[in-house]
């Protein structure tokens, strides 16, 4: 069938399985897989997980020709959920904080056509998240959307086919800008902060480094989206995903206008 696993993988409650050919599992450093179902329906797809020192509880899904790309030091609080299918992709850059029971979702599941002319109106589209991006618990984040570095998504929101502008926070059904220019300070959760930590809180004095701008490091998320479309072999799409993700580490890659 030749479907391949590589990579130093930590079993606990959690499976790989393969139904097509040609398909591959990578992960880079040590990985610990927890309360995970992870498979391949298809051919010719791949699942790339950077190196994570937590735990990662994801189900994932991949079907025909599909890659998921899940960066280095993402945060997993409890189980959420991954599916690219139909020659779509979800690519999801470094330092993600992702609340419980959220849902990426780049097809509908069935088809939905045009009464008069029977032609299909739902097509799929993939999934593009940038770095240190938080997405609140049970949000839906659905076919052709772009979030850029340092957005906030708040919970139960449903995001489909839109454009998040790097720091810049979101919520609702559908998820509508509620401000600009602001950002998650990734660092600590404040759940158990002390009456000291809460007052050194107010002003974060390291806030630079969560700030995205435009400059010449930027790389177009679509782009990176539809160079992976055009390629024909997993083998392929590994190497174009080491070049243009895996050792680009610009602060300012995945900055969103």
């Amino acid at each position: 069938m030749n479907n391949e696993i590589v990579g130093n993988i930590k079993y606990n409650n959690a499976s790989i399985n393969f139904k097509g050919e040609n398909n591959k599992f990578i992960c880079k450093g040590n990985l610990n897989l927890k309360n995970c179902k992870i498979r391949f329906t298809g051919n010719n797809s791949l699942i790339y997980i950077d190196e994570n020192d937590y735990p990662i509880s994801l189900d994932m899904r991949v079907g025909n020709d599909s890659v998921i790309y899940f960066g280095k030091d993402c945060y997993v609080n409890q189980k959420s959920y991954l599916y690219a299918t139909e020659r779509k992709n979800i690519i999801i850059g470094d330092k993600l904080l992702l609340s419980f029971e959220t849902y990426f979702r780049v097809v509908d599941s069935h088809i939905i056509c045009d009464c008069v002319t029977k032609k299909r109106i739902n097509f799929s589209k993939s999934i593009l998240v940038g770095d240190k991006v938080w997405i609140g618990q049970q949000s839906l984040i659905l076919k052709g959307t772009v979030i850029g570095s340092g957005a906030i998504i708040g919970g139960h929101s449903v995001v489909a086919n839109k454009t998040i502008k790097s720091n810049s926070l979101y919520a609702g059904n559908p998820a509508k800008k509620i401000r600009e220019n602001v950002f998650c300070a990734h660092h600590k959760s404040t759940n158990d902060f002390s009456e000291k930590e809460e007052i050194d809180s107010e002003v974060f004095k390291n806030g630079n480094e969560y700030v995205y701008e435009k400059d010449e490091t930027t790389t177009d998320l679509k782009k990176i989206d539809k160079d992976l479309m055009s390629l024909k072999t997993v083998e392929e799409k590994i190497k174009y995903i080491e070049k243009n993700i895996v050792n680009n580490n610009h602060k300012n890659r995945f900055y969103q206008e």
